[in-house]
């Protein structure tokens, strides 16, 4: 069973705004301690001035080492805190139709809460529809924001994935999990918002169907970080190898945005990839 006391929450800052500092004021007080790992290259910590000191330790990078490895250092920080279950967060993501003392009160209602390595809620990213789902949903992967992570599986699991950066880090951490005998479940009654990429594009006037943009540099992350995830789990080969293709045509077909530099992007991850080239980007 998970309690607010059990929890320590992570999330990472990267050049943050007071936004940022109210999203923070949607969970605090449901958890024990909250660690910001700033990735900025200057020390933000004038802007928690408003914030609880007691409840929060803000860890800055002075330099950004990337999403991977700013969640390992929080995640660390938990463990050491003596936490049960981490609560990791983008600077952007908050509960604002759903507390996240509703989310503990639902996912502990889990019938299947011991094999659970990561509960995840519903991220709303601005989309129009929303299919109907089951109450607890298995899913083979999930974002990390506003993720409950079990702190035993990530010792069991180990780190996140430093050189990986920024993109896939989630994916990869989930299939770690299922590896490792865990699952990932979705509470599809609790909705927080998250912000994901550059906003929306639609594929057609004709048609609702839309995607996420994605700035150049974060397509060759994608890619490269991708086929390494393929590569260490080939039992999600088919799921992959079908993204990648969904990716390139998105790009050629309707992207209208840098389409070339985003081509070439993608070209330098997949060079990267075969040459074993990891960690940031050095182009």
């Amino acid at each position: 069973m998970i309690t607010q006391k059990e929890i320590c929450g992570v999330v990472v800052w990267y050049n943050p705004t007071t936004d940022n500092v109210t999203a923070i004021n949607t969970y605090l007080e449901n958890i024990s301690h909250l660690f910001i790992v700033d990735n900025s290259t200057t020390d933000n910590s004038a802007l928690i001035n408003t914030l609880p000191n007691n409840k929060i330790t803000y860890l800055p990078n002075l330099e950004n080492l990337g999403i991977a490895t700013a969640l390992n250092i929080g995640c660390e920080a938990a463990l050491n805190a003596n936490a049960k279950w981490i609560l990791t967060m983008d600077q952007d993501s908050k509960f604002d139709r759903f507390s996240l003392s509703d989310f503990i009160t639902e996912a502990n209602q889990c019938p299947t809460f011991d094999k659970v390595g990561i509960f995840s809620p519903y991220h709303y990213c601005g989309e129009t529809k929303r299919k109907k789902r089951e109450r607890f949903q298995t899913i083979f992967i999930t974002m990390t924001s506003g993720n409950l992570l079990r702190a035993e599986a990530y010792r069991k699991c180990g780190r996140f994935r430093d050189d990986f950066f920024i993109d896939l880090v989630d994916d990869e951490y989930c299939c770690r999990l299922y590896r490792n005998s865990y699952t990932v479940v979705k509470t599809n009654r609790i909705i927080i918002t998250h912000s994901l990429g550059n906003g929306f594009v639609r594929v057609s006037p004709l048609f609702q169907k839309t995607f996420i943009q994605h700035s150049a540099l974060r397509h060759y992350y994608i890619v490269r970080n991708l086929l390494e995830v393929r590569r260490l789990y080939p039992e999600h080969k088919k799921y992959y190898s079908r993204q990648l293709r969904k990716r390139l045509k998105r790009c050629l077909l309707y992207d209208s945005d840098q389409k070339w530099t985003k081509i070439k992007y993608m070209y330098w991850g997949w060079r990267d990839y075969k040459k074993r080239i990891f960690g940031k980007i050095n182009h």
